[in-house]
């Protein structure tokens, strides 16, 4: 019986959920190679990247599925211009300056929010990173405590 963090329980031992979700992982990327979509850049130098399931053990799916999100959108912060159609633009002569007007005062805006969204791409990524980081010790800390259990367990049945 194998239970995914309470959302599904499969009682059949021919299924294998974590091999059934790589693949479905691995026809995702490859779908997406066809279809030109383009691959997420993570920094290497001085960022930890994400560290990916641990295979062949326990872990909180949430937190991976969490982390996993957060890797893939942390860079996307930009804002684009969305200028609605003004009735003061039909005014002869007057329409058009106040098109201009107000094209330029929307890119001015942008120019200072966009900046803005790059510092906190920058903050985003050492967050994610940490996270990363955070989750591997965590797992790392999981696996000793399931050993010095299992040593304390030995010694108590030594005894």
């Amino acid at each position: 019986m194998e239970d995914l963090g309470g959302l599904i329980e499969i009682n059949d031992p021919e299924i294998d959920p974590v091999r059934i979700m790589e693949e479905i992982r691995q026809r995702i990327r490859r779908r997406r190679e066809e279809l030109g979509y383009p691959l997420p850049i993570f920094p290497t130098f001085g960022s930890a990247a994400y560290p990916g399931e641990p295979e062949g053990e326990d872990y909180d799916i949430e937190l991976y599925f969490h982390l996993r999100r957060a890797n893939q959108t942390y860079h996307q912060v930009s804002v684009e211009a969305f200028i609605v159609p003004s009735p003061r633009s039909s005014i002869p002569i007057l329409g058009p300056l106040w098109d201009r007007i107000r094209r330029e005062a929307h890119n001015l805006v942008l120019f200072y929010v966009n900046k803005l969204a790059q510092r906190q791409v920058a903050v985003n990524r050492h967050l994610v990173s940490t996270l990363n980081r955070m989750a591997v010790q965590i797992q790392e800390q999981q696996r000793r405590i399931k050993a010095l259990e299992e040593e304390v367990r030995k010694l108590r049945e030594g005894s």
